[in-house]
């Protein structure tokens, strides 16, 4: 098959730079042994002072100084608490300044931070708190009505720390009795915020990051500090980020989006960041004007949402210069750049190995590709099977491996054999089927391994058949994703084919209710279908592949068009 020539724009190569000259190899210039979150924080607090860096909504911004003082603070208290160097801390709060603050504290006195998805509740909660063997909790009190029916699973747990909307020191328990509870406003306040005596090294751990998991649990990736500051790093030279840049986020804290690829670019550059709660189409054009917003990130279904809302005054008046589309939707990239004045970027990266390919400044922004192999990385398109390589063109598994140490994850937590296995003849395995041209572009084609794309969030199918499967009339499902209506470039629909036990019949809204309270909303099916069997390969794996091709029949339930409402 002929394929139709890409389409190369011009806007990298004519895009003016304000922060000097773009070198792919500025990694080899460093010294790595800075690449230390707590050290550049406490740096840029000595150089830049009371200049604003971190604004929550429209709260008076907090300058470089007061955070890194907050942050001291948070890491002073923990110390208190005799958590120790290494141990692991668990986060499953929204979006807000005092989330920043938490993440840099710590990180400055050496613990390994455990973002939570706030969507997460039952097993799903359980298993992060519990399998990270996370000492202390920081919680929204909004979220406390979720821990008693696991509270009694949680043995490893020894402080809670209780953070409130108001910043009261009084808090609903909501059912919830762990003794050891304080609330954040009496935790941070215990704290000295004079530097911590601690040395944390580019070696250390940063984060245990969550993610997705094909044939099992959600794997925990370990980043080591190293890590975390060259996603940043390669972000704030691509991105061309400045001392008078202000990089905005309305993405959860929670994922690495959010965590390095706005505020630690900030942070490294003496740049502003700005964190709204979470996304919305309404007013997010005033807030682009009101904040002064000139770098910013989409991911998945957000271009289409942008596209899609009736045009206000304010997307003509902004300041933004450039934004990092992951993707950007290809299918419309031309009109969305004149629509809205901005100008995409774009890159593509998993949790374990951060953003590996980037549109390289100076070059064309090729149509339908996700760029080139970004500063650090080696990639290649392989034979899933064998991993040797396929002729340029030609459709393979994307495969990775770093040009120097410590820049991906180390290993998944307490999962050896996982490790082994997606670093086999010691390339990082994507799960991913690509495409390499002659040019060196690269692009993405589809998922290898068995896992859904949706509102930003990466599904195990494995993950969700577990609970479907857990209803007492439910035999056997399968879980699969269907292309979403919002855009060619847009993420999956989330479908589930049931198989019912002998003689039982379900309702589709009845299963949804059956789901709700047990799985995160982003996991809630859109569509349902019953079926007498599954198509199964000779070791009786079923063939979702299959299943994907047949798509959405007659007999297929769509919530949407049933008007079934989900709770979050």
């Amino acid at each position: 098959m002929t394929r139709k020539k890409a389409k190369d724009l011009s806007h990298p190569v004519t895009y003016k730079r304000e922060n000097g000259k773009f070198d792919v190899n500025w990694y080899l210039k460093e010294d790595r042994s800075s690449w230390v979150l707590p050290r550049v924080l406490r740096e840029q607090a000595k150089k830049l002072g009371k200049k604003p860096f971190l604004q929550f909504g429209y709260k008076k911004p907090l300058s470089f100084y007061q955070t890194n003082r907050l942050a001291n603070r948070v890491a002073n208290a923990l110390c208190g608490l005799g958590v120790e160097k290494a141990k692991k801390v668990a986060v499953y709060m929204p979006n807000s300044d005092d989330y920043v603050i938490t993440w840099f504290g710590i990180l400055k006195m050496g613990a390994v931070m455990v973002p939570i998805n706030t969507a997460y509740k039952m097993d799903f909660l359980e298993y992060i708190i519990d399998s990270s063997d996370a000492e202390v909790l920081f919680i929204a009190e909004e979220y406390l009505d979720r821990m008693p029916p696991i509270a009694k699973n949680l043995s490893k747990l020894r402080h809670v720390i209780v953070w409130t909307r108001s910043g009261d020191k009084k808090f609903k328990r909501h059912g919830y009795r762990f003794r050891k509870m304080i609330s954040y406003s009496e935790f941070i306040n215990s704290g000295s915020g004079k530097e911590p005596d601690v040395e944390v090294t580019f070696m250390d751990y940063a984060r245990l990051m969550y993610t997705s998991g094909t044939t099992g649990r959600s794997k925990g990736v370990m980043r080591p500090c190293a890590a975390d500051y060259s996603s940043a790093r390669n972000y704030a030279e691509i991105m061309d980020v400045g001392p008078r840049d202000v990089c905005f986020t309305c993405l959860p804290l929670f994922h690495s989006n959010a965590m390095v690829m706005t505020v630690y670019p900030a942070l490294i550059k003496g740049a502003k960041t700005v964190v709204e709660e979470k996304y919305s189409s309404s007013r997010f054009w005033k807030w682009m004007v009101d904040h002064g917003v000139t770098k910013f990130n989409t991911v998945g279904t957000m271009s289409y949402f942008l596209w899609n809302t009736p045009p206000v005054p304010e997307e003509g008046q902004h300041k933004i210069k450039l934004v990092l589309g992951s993707p950007a939707p290809h299918d419309m990239i031309e009109e969305f750049m004149e629509r809205f004045g901005i100008k995409f970027m774009e890159g593509y990266g998993l949790t374990e190995i951060g953003q590996c390919t980037w549109m390289r400044p100076g070059e064309p922004f090729r149509v339908g590709s996700c760029g080139k192999e970004a500063p650090n990385y080696e990639i290649k398109v392989a034979d899933p099977e064998t991993d040797e390589e396929v002729p340029r063109g030609s459709i393979g598994e994307i495969i990775v491996r770093p040009r120097i140490p410590n820049v991906m994850l180390h290993y998944y937590h307490k999962m050896p054999e996982k490790t082994v296995e997606d670093f086999r003849n010691f390339w990082f395995h994507t799960g991913d089927a690509g495409r390499m041209d002659k040019d060196g572009y690269i692009y993405f084609v589809d998922r290898v391994k068995d896992y859904i794309r949706r509102r930003g969030e990466n599904i195990s199918s494995f993950e969700v058949e577990k609970i479907v499967s857990s209803h007492p009339d439910v035999e056997e499902s399968a879980a699969i994703g269907i292309k979403s209506e919002a855009g060619k470039y847009a993420e999956d629909e989330l479908m589930i084919l049931v198989i019912s036990k002998e003689g039982k019949e379900i309702d589709p809204p009845e299963l949804m209710d059956y789901l709700q309270p047990r799985m995160p909303y982003f996991m809630i099916p859109r569509f349902i279908r019953f079926v007498d069997s599954f198509p199964k390969t000779g070791t009786q794996r079923t063939q979702k592949n299959k299943l994907r091709e047949q798509g959405v029949t007659k007999d297929t339930w769509d919530m949407v068009k049933a008007g079934y409402k989900l709770k979050r």
